[in-house]
């Protein structure tokens, strides 16, 4: 795998917090940025400045995925390269059970696990616009592309200073989160108390960006590939 530069992190917050910022902003690395932008989710993910979807991009071209990303309103959950490290990382310790000397990379994912890969990736991507005005704070469950399986998205105040909260301020952040589901979930239910065991939770850094294919929010560069585990 290339090697991965530093970046700042990202994250996205009501534009009421920021009063002098218009409502189809989205932050980047402390820049505003307009929501939309006029390309696919597969160009802007491929566009950005920092190689943080280099590696994705890589894959998604290898499976031959591309038009599954750029489909007509669809809601994409980016993971980053970090992501995709953190998954190598992970596969490694498995396989250095057997052999200690071997360790699982990027070109593994290419030569064993392309069509998993693939089918995988479903699980980041909900075939509906899922934005702001349609997330609540308790959450709601959507289907992915993948069969049978279910997020939910959550937006979400907080009183973390590492993500926004100011005490100066009487408006709290407001934050979105993606939790993957491993069983089913019954209602009513909120997002935030959703067992470990259940499903899992995953800030999203980077929200509310509008391509001309849908909609794209990037995943944590904490969050692990496919929610290994």
């Amino acid at each position: 795998m290339k090697k991965i530069y530093n970046m700042l992190f990202v994250l996205v917050i009501a534009g009421l917090f920021f009063s002098a910022c218009k409502k189809n902003d989205y932050f980047v690395g402390g820049t505003i940025h307009n929501t939309k932008v006029n390309m696919s989710t597969y160009d802007f993910l491929k566009s950005n400045n920092r190689g943080l979807f280099d590696t994705l991009i890589l894959l998604v071209d290898k499976a031959g995925i591309k038009d599954q990303i750029n489909k007509q309103s669809m809601t994409f959950f980016a993971p980053t390269d970090y992501s995709i490290r953190a998954y190598c990382d992970y596969r490694s310790l498995l396989v250095q059970r057997v052999d200690p000397n071997k360790r699982w990379t990027v070109d593994s994912i290419i030569k064993y696990e392309l069509p998993r890969f693939a089918d995988s990736l479903n699980v980041y991507m909900l075939p509906s616009v899922v934005s702001f005005d349609q997330s609540t704070e308790n959450g709601k469950i959507y289907s992915t592309q993948k069969t049978n399986a279910k997020a939910v998205v959550s937006y979400e105040p907080t009183d973390d200073p590492k993500l926004g909260y100011n005490s100066n301020s009487s408006i709290f952040p407001r934050i979105m989160y993606y939790t993957y589901l491993y069983k089913p979930l019954a209602e009513p239910f909120v997002a935030s108390e959703i067992p470990a065991t259940d499903g899992a939770r995953t800030l999203v850094q980077t929200s509310g960006v509008e391509s001309t294919t849908g909609i794209v929010h990037v995943l944590s560069n904490n969050h692990r590939l496919f929610f290994a585990r």
